[in-house]
C-alpha cells in the first residue's frame, strides 16, 4: 500500500500568527450552524469538502481551474504547477447609449475575463442601451414591461452551432440609465455596480442561475469573490443591489 503524503496544516489567527495542526480531517463550523468536513488524507492529494449531513448544502463553492474563487484541488507532484490556460475571448462592445460614467471597452474586457472560467473560449457582445430599448427587449423576451439593469441572452443553450460546442456565446444588454439610477439610490460606487452587473451576466452565460436559494447563494458567493479579486466591495451588503436578470 502506498503511503499517503502528509499535508501540513497551519491555523492562522487574526494577527497572522501560525500554529501547526496535525490533522487528517478538518471540521468547519459555519455561522449559521452548518458544518463542513474537509478530508486531508486522500491518496491523490485532493482536498474533499463534504457537508456534515447529507441533507445540508455544502458551504464551499468548488470552481476547479478558476483563479477567482475557492479551489479545493491540490496538485501533488514534483513539477511546478503549470499556469492556468487562458481561453480566447472575442468581445464586442456596442454603445447605443453612452452617458457620462459609462465604462470603456478596456473595463468591460477586464470584467468579462475575470468572470470567465479559466480555459474557456468565449464570443460575447456587450451592448449598452437606453431605457426605451431595454424596456422593449425586456417586454419581448421576458414579458416584463419595464427597463431592467441587465439582460442576458445565451446562444449556446440547447443545440450549439457546429464548431461552437465548447464556446461560451451570448449577448449582455445593459441599460445605462437604470445602472446609474440604481448606483445613486443604493449609495454604490458607479463603476463597481457596472462591474457587478457584467460579472453577473457573464456567469449566466456559463450556466449559473439563481432560481432557488442554494443556486442564488452559490452564484452570489462567486460574484463576490470575482469582484473582490478586481478590488470591488461585496455587492450584496445591500440586498437592494441584486441584479434583476
Amino acid at each position: 500500500m502506498n503511503k499517503v503524503a502528509a499535508i501540513t496544516v497551519f491555523a492562522i489567527d487574526a494577527k497572522g500568527r501560525e500554529k501547526l495542526v496535525k490533522a487528517e480531517q478538518l471540521r468547519l463550523l459555519m455561522a449559521d450552524g452548518t458544518e463542513l468536513h474537509v478530508l486531508l488524507d486522500s491518496p491523490d492529494g485532493v482536498l474533499i469538502g463534504t457537508p456534515a449531513e447529507e441533507s445540508a448544502p455544502a458551504r464551499l463553492l468548488v470552481r476547479p481551474a478558476s483563479a477567482n474563487a475557492v479551489s479545493i484541488a491540490v496538485e501533488c507532484n514534483e513539477q511546478e504547477n503549470a499556469e492556468l490556460v487562458l481561453g480566447e475571448l472575442d468581445l464586442t462592445v456596442q454603445y447605443a447609449d453612452k452617458p457620462k460614467g459609462t465604462p470603456n471597452r478596456k473595463l468591460f474586457r477586464a470584467w468579462t475575463e475575470a468572470a470567465l472560467e479559466a480555459g474557456l473560449n468565449a464570443s460575447i457582445t456587450v451592448r449598452v442601451v437606453d431605457e426605451s430599448e431595454a424596456r422593449s427587449l425586456n417586454r419581448e423576451f421576458r414579458a416584463k414591461d419595464y427597463a431592467t439593469n441587465v439582460l442576458t441572452f445565451a446562444f449556446n443553450e440547447g443545440e450549439a452551432m457546429p464548431g461552437m460546442e465548447d464556446v461560451v456565446t451570448g449577448d449582455l444588454v445593459l441599460c445605462a440609465d437604470v445602472v446609474q439610477r440604481e448606483a445613486f439610490e443604493q449609495g454604490k460606487n458607479l463603476e463597481a455596480h457596472w462591474a457587478h452587473l457584467v460579472v453577473h451576466g457573464v456567469l449566466h452565460l456559463q450556466g449559473y442561475d439563481h432560481e432557488d436559494e442554494i443556486e442564488a447563494e452559490a452564484m452570489e458567493a462567486l460574484e463576490t469573490a470575482i469582484l473582490a479579486s478586481l478590488g470591488y466591495p461585496d455587492p450584496y451588503l445591500s440586498e437592494k443591489g441584486a441584479p434583476d436578470a
